[in-house]
């Protein structure tokens, strides 16, 4: 009898090893797995395809659309956060949000007064440093 047990039991879980495989191989699967989705940083949604790529200061930032790219452009710091905020003349990231100024329509934030007025007069030669 406890053969019969035993042999009952061990055709019952290959049958059921055999059954969860079966449904993985077609996505029915129970797993937990996730498919990780790019969010464009500016409107939160997902990015389909490639996105719209800038890079900022070495940066590349993809975004959903050339909308969420202006708007980025306009105000870096309103989505990277002041963490993000990188100086281009001291080449730190110790930037103010509130030390900044536009050139090419882009902004751009410094760690001093004394580094805006250096990129005010050279800006070319400080962002020559990052790719464009």
């Amino acid at each position: 009898m406890k053969k019969f047990i035993l042999l009952s039991l061990f055709t019952c879980a290959i049958l059921i090893s055999s059954n969860n495989n079966t449904f993985s191989k077609y996505g029915a699967s129970d797993s937990t797995e996730t498919v990780s989705k790019e969010l464009c940083i500016v409107s939160g949604e997902t990015i389909e395809g490639s996105g719209v790529k800038y890079v900022y200061l070495n940066k590349e930032i993809t975004f959903c659309c050339e909308g969420c790219e202006k708007s980025f452009k306009k105000n870096p710091a309103k989505y990277l956060g002041s963490e993000g905020l990188w100086c281009p003349v001291c080449d730190e990231g110790d930037a103010k949000a509130d030390i900044s100024e536009i050139t090419d329509g882009t902004k751009y934030y410094f760690c001093s007064e004394g580094c805006k007025e250096k990129f005010t007069s050279d800006s070319d030669t400080y962002l020559s440093n990052y790719k464009k």
